[in-house]
């Protein structure tokens, strides 16, 4: 049946005065449905989704109603706010720009900070299952038949533990366009062993540290349409000073010593999103070079938004990472929102192969050398104003390394690569403040 349009005005119009805001809402659904549209219909569909805190979609309809009517001062009003909640301050500014003179000193006061300042630290510790000695590395393997008798020389190389701080800042470029930059740095504490059996077991312990300088920057471009494009990248810089040892075939001893090794990396990576009422699908792309790999990395999520804003999401998403020497995929799903006005919280899980993963467009990399098969964790972010706000993270990592044991000098193929598996936990704090 289809509906006069004289019924969708009078109705819509009682439904809204009455507040029944969800009544309205199926009303119009049906009454655009059926081809009946008007200024009055969209505005108070607009106010309708404002109201239930449905800000997506009330910018939606608000943008309709002004261009029915676009010198009205009530629906920019709205759509400022709107705007406002959903923290695209570039869209306020336009509206603000489209007031009264006399308006738009008030508005722009009430826009947030353009610039911020962010300072993180975090700690990470390292719990193994197995102690590593001679008993573990140098005796026979009953598993594999193939390699007899007991092993000659293990090598192995574990994390012991990891600490992180970065200070960035984010800031405005241009109307559409806002930026962010860091500098961090990474301590992984690590311990090598290396096992061999000339006339006694000789176990030689290493502490070393691989240290690791990062600068990021990334742009955040918000096109028309409710597109954004986001682009990053992250230059590392590494050094490290490990144990080696080398075989020598006249006296048949191993000789030790200490190699220093440096490595520059890089990342980039570029996104594209695009909001359709409640669902935000999100693809990016990113070109790698870490540890001398070239790295193709290929991603999609898309986040859906129950109630038109972020007082609730659910966002899942899958990423494949190819080399020259393996592909890699990964599978993630995270639940955020809102437990109080002030207190809110996102919580996630990763599947997969995550070594050298990049996420949040190149600003987490995951490039140390051990392999991350699991990731899960619980982020809370506190607001003591809108200025400022204070964030803890902890992620439970599972994490595998591998070492290396010989069972003869001079055949290769009586050695074997064994996985040390493990396990990181990850406490990070974050302090934001907008200026």
């Amino acid at each position: 049946m289809k509906l006069k349009e004289s019924f969708v005005d009078s109705a819509s119009y009682v439904y809204f005065i009455q507040g029944k805001h969800d009544a309205l809402v199926f009303l119009t659904e049906k009454a655009l449905s059926s081809g009946v549209d008007s200024y009055y219909l969209r505005v108070r569909m607009g106010v309708s989704y404002f109201t239930k805190n449905e800000f997506y979609l009330a910018v939606i309809h608000l943008r309709k109603a002004l261009a029915f009517y676009p010198s009205d001062m009530y629906t920019k009003e709205f759509l400022f706010y709107a705007y406002l909640y959903l923290e695209n301050f570039e869209e306020a500014k336009l509206i603000v720009n489209k007031m009264p003179t006399s308006y738009q000193s008030a508005y722009q006061k009430l826009i947030k900070g353009q610039y911020s300042f962010v300072v993180e630290s975090g700690y990470q510790t390292t719990s193994y299952s197995n102690q590593q000695d001679s008993a573990v590395f140098l005796t026979k393997d009953d598993s594999d038949t193939s390699l007899h008798g007991n092993g000659i020389y293990a090598e192995s190389d574990r994390m012991k533990s990891l600490q992180y701080v970065q200070v960035g800042m984010g800031y405005p470029i241009s109307r559409r366009v806002k930026g962010y930059s860091g500098i961090s740095y990474v301590r992984n504490n690590r311990e090598a062993h290396i096992y061999t059996r000339e006339n006694l077991v000789k176990d030689t312990s290493h502490i070393y540290t691989l240290t690791q300088y990062q600068v990021y920057s990334g742009l955040t471009i918000t096109m028309p349409k409710q597109v954004n494009l986001l682009v990053g990248g992250q230059y590392m810089y590494y050094t490290q000073n490990k144990l080696f040892a080398n075989y020598d075939t006249i006296t048949w001893k191993y000789r030790y010593h200490d190699s220093t090794s440096t490595r520059n990396n890089f990342v980039s990576n570029f996104s594209l999103t695009k909001s359709f009422q409640k669902l935000i699908p999100m693809v990016s792309v990113g070109i790698n070079s870490i540890d001398g790999v070239t790295i193709m990395q290929y991603s999609t999520q898309v986040t859906y938004l129950p109630f038109g804003n972020f007082n609730t999401s659910i966002t899942g998403g899958f990423t494949l990472s190819k080399d020259n020497y393996a592909s890699r995929k990964v599978f993630f799903g995270k639940l955020a929102g809102k437990i109080t006005s002030n207190w809110w919280y996102d919580a996630y899980f990763y599947a997969g192969n995550l070594k050298n993963l990049t996420e949040g467009n190149g600003y987490v990399v995951y490039n140390i050398s051990d392999k991350i098969t699991m990731k899960t964790g619980l982020n809370t972010t506190y607001y003591f104003s809108e200025k400022m706000s204070l964030g803890f993270r902890y992620d439970l990592l599972k994490r595998e390394s591998s070492y290396d044991r010989y069972y003869s000098t001079f055949n290769a193929t009586k050695a074997k690569v064994y996985s040390d598996k493990y396990v990181n936990n990850s406490f990070i704090l974050s302090l934001l403040w907008k200026f």
